[in-house]
């Protein structure tokens, strides 16, 4: 998605570009497979319309109008017994304890976010203790295990947090960084032309917030009751879900239209590039080379492959920054499973195996034949013989399903697994001092960037990816704007 991005917008403006993919396909962590005659996504992906216009723009130039399908972002959890959409909604009161459900509207509708770094506090902030500890914790421990779950991981993890095309934390973009002083400090001294409008923000925030705190201070009464009545109306009544675009035939159509558009336009792209390597003299990049190819005195490298093979390839000291590995079982149903909304589903209890179950068919109709249907399950490997025989957890992936009541054994007429490498960046809590002593020394190199979510070791959606690969493109030909 970033690679592409930057590649088919440099050349829609004219540059010389080549791309180098490594696989035989493109689409990166966002490729779409067959099996069979079923198709599933190695995910699930869904790609957000709401990041920006220049990706709207470019995705929409290059798909067709009958593969443009936006669609609603609906996606849920179980909890305990219950089927439960997220973020909770109106929905789920009756189906969560009383308690959860108190927390949860009073931190709701008090609208102010907690500020600690470590995901197991803020979470408890956002959320509750309740959710937290049926649902929460549970869950980021089946789901990142390698960091103990929420207590060792960085709540940009969870949020996502948004980072520019320099891998500064975006305060512009993500409202929540403005709260801390050196991010903001950090983001003025690399972009000083926004400093101006990012104080006009701050004071049109402030004053609102005083506004807010007078007119609290201020309600008595009837007129304070009808205030918290209003707050918690909106907070159990608002939308929990974006439009998503998944074109017919998989989320991977998405790159192959765009990849089509840069050979339309006579870039060169080869498939099958192994062993490429990039060569440094001083603070430049001075050639990539390729088994059966070279480019020497490239103007600009962008890289979008593992940040850790970029550090060794140019003798940067690597950090501990860990990325997980996951292994899909992609069933194929004999029967179509009941109708429903969600996309996915999140699995919290600890003794099912997978982590996440996704519905194919419910994006769009006709991923598998007629009168069939498809399930894939995500699991994190815990036992090292899952990475290389992922089929002794057939009957645990089989009893989850039963457990949960999506289908059972008779209902599997076939299994194929997927062992998807390096799939997410998994944040520790000092994930951030260590990425900049990584961009400390890769901003020596001139002629270098690093992007995308193995780039720049940013656990990011399809969209921003893409975003960053634009934003990086527009940066060499000096149109990029923060």
């Amino acid at each position: 998605m970033a690679g592409l991005g930057a590649a088919t917008t440099l050349r829609r403006a004219g540059y010389d570009v080549v791309v180098l993919e490594r696989m035989p396909v493109v689409g990166g962590l966002a490729r779409t497979v067959a099996f069979d005659d079923h198709i599933f996504d190695v995910g699930p992906h869904y790609f957000f319309l709401d990041v920006s216009d220049a990706v709207n723009e470019l995705v929409k130039h290059c798909v067709t109008e009958e593969e443009w399908r936006p669609i609603d972002f609906k996606i849920s959890t179980y909890i305990g017994k219950h089927h439960v959409p997220w973020p909770p909604s109106l929905k789920s009161i009756y189906k969560l304890p009383p308690t959860a459900v108190f927390q949860y509207l009073q931190n709701a509708i008090a609208g102010k976010m907690p500020k600690q770094h470590v995901a197991s506090e803020f979470l408890q902030g956002v959320y509750g203790k309740v959710i937290y500890k049926v649902f929460l914790d549970p869950y980021l421990r089946k789901k990142v295990p390698t960091s103990d779950g929420a207590a060792q991981l960085h709540r940009d993890w969870y949020n996502q947090t948004a980072r520019t095309i320099h891998n500064v934390p975006d305060v512009l973009r993500d409202k929540m960084l403005q709260v801390e002083p050196d991010v903001v400090k950090t983001y003025m001294a690399r972009y000083p032309e926004v400093e101006k409008r990012l104080a006009e923000e701050k004071a049109q925030r402030e004053a609102e917030e005083n506004d807010n705190d007078k007119q609290v201070k201020e309600a008595t009464g009837l007129r304070r009751v009808f205030k918290i009545f209003g707050g918690l109306t909106r907070s159990v009544t608002a939308t929990n879900y974006k439009k998503v675009l998944y074109p017919p035939g998989g989320v991977g159509v998405i790159t192959e239209r765009i990849a089509e558009e840069y050979e339309r336009l006579d870039g060169p792209l080869h498939l099958k590039a192994k062993n490429v390597e990039l060569h440094k003299d001083g603070s430049r990049i001075t050639s990539v080379t390729w088994d059966g190819g070279k480019i020497d005195n490239p103007r600009e490298v962008i890289w979008t492959g593992s940040i850790h093979r970029l550090c060794s390839m140019l003798d940067i000291q690597r950090e501990e920054l860990p990325f997980m590995t996951i292994v899909l079982g992609m069933m194929k149903l004999k029967r179509p499973l009941p109708d429903n909304e969600e996309l996915y589903t999140y699995v919290a209890d600890p003794d099912i195996v997978f982590n996440r179950i996704y519905y194919p068919n419910r994006s769009v109709p006709g991923l598998c034949p007629p009168g069939k249907d498809s399930l894939c399950v995500e699991i994190t490997p815990t036992d090292q013989r899952m990475e290389t025989m992922p089929e002794h957890v057939y009957d645990n992936i089989v009893a989850g399903l039963e457990k949960l009541g999506i289908c059972k054994a008779d209902d599997i007429e076939d299994i194929e697994y997927m062992f998807v490498a390096d799939s997410y960046p998994v944040y520790p809590i000092d994930y951030r001092e260590k990425l900049e002593r990584i961009w400390t020394e890769l901003d020596k190199v001139e002629n270098l960037r690093s992007i995308g979510r193995s780039g720049q070791f940013w656990y990011n959606n399809m969209a921003r990816s893409m975003r960053v690969g634009i934003e990086a493109a527009q940066d060499i030909m000096g149109t990029y704007k923060p």
